[in-house]
């Protein structure tokens, strides 16, 4: 193993809850559903930027992209107070680095709030959406990686905490682990990713690693 992919929102960070109120609120205000209902469908199709999450749920609908960009505009001012890594998080990090591993954050935010986010943090590499770029989760990152990096894609494991992060790395041929951090169970990953491993959080992710002496 060369490198480890970490998803952000849900996986290092515990910004999932918030995102899911103020898109809930959004999204019952702006097309007249059920909050409880726009809350649990906002959690299901997470992992893909929010625009692309409205364009599920209400395709073709005129109101997505100002939606979405009402939801990006709050998060400059949610992201400051509630991107903290922990310091157990931080120490993992750290330690894969010590090792030689490559800490490599790919997040479907937009590429200038994980950069301000992970400023400071011991990781090597920080990708988000950029749009003009063609970036994104998944496959571009992937390449990304490979190009920059010198790392084949069999020497990655990418980690995250939705089954569209199990489906994105199932896709892309990449190993991937679940962290059950979120609303999701066991079974919903492997039923994206019938090769997945799951853990509990990232201190048994270490453990795991060790133990199978991959780091």
């Amino acid at each position: 193993m060369k490198a480890i992919v970490f998803d952000l929102d849900g996986t290092l960070i515990d910004t999932m809850q918030g995102y899911a109120e103020k898109a809930a609120a959004l999204i019952a205000e702006t097309y007249g559903v059920d909050c409880a209902w726009a809350r649990r469908r906002y959690m299901e199709t997470s992992g893909l930027p929010f625009v692309k999450q409205l364009e599920i749920l209400f395709p073709g609908h005129a109101a997505n992209c100002a939606v979405a960009q009402q939801f990006e505009d709050w998060k400059a001012t949610f992201l400051p107070a509630h991107s903290s890594l922990r310091g157990e998080v931080a120490g993992f990090l750290q330690r894969l680095r010590e090792r030689g591993i490559a800490v490599v954050v790919s997040s479907n935010n937009l590429a200038r709030y994980v950069r301000e986010i992970t400023a400071g943090w011991p990781v090597d590499v920080a990708l988000g959406f950029d749009a003009d770029q063609g970036l994104h989760k998944g496959e571009p990152h992937f390449r990304w990686i490979e190009a920059r990096l010198s790392i084949n894609r069999r020497e990655m494991v990418f980690v995250g905490d939705s089954p569209n992060d199990a489906r994105i790395a199932h896709e892309a041929k990449v190993r991937f682990i679940a962290v059950l951090t979120g609303p999701f169970g066991r079974s919903e990953f492997v039923a994206q990713n019938p090769e997945c491993s799951v853990v509990e959080n990232l201190l048994e992710l270490e453990s795991s690693l060790l133990k199978a002496a991959c780091i």
